[in-house]
């Protein structure tokens, strides 16, 4: 799927559940700038940090999956 699209529904997420870019940023281990490229579609995430965003976003696995492969999800 588009990165940019699954950009967009983390920085949704972000906004729902109260979780700041630089905290996320910080516990994947990257920087503000590379987080920030990421959640606009410049750069893709890669699997692991994939794996960390489900469980510093409290995912579960069925949401993961919608929202990286579910072109019809909606994040309410």
């Amino acid at each position: 799927m588009n990165s940019e699209i699954i950009g967009s529904r983390i920085k949704a997420i972000l906004v729902v559940k109260n979780i700041k870019r630089s905290y996320l940023a910080e516990r994947l281990g990257i920087t503000y700038n590379t987080l920030t490229k990421k959640l606009n579609g410049q750069r893709e995430f890669g699997i692991n940090e994939i794996l960390s965003l489900k469980e510093i976003l409290e995912l579960d696995v069925e949401t993961c999956a919608n929202l990286l492969f579910n072109e019809d999800y909606f994040i309410a």
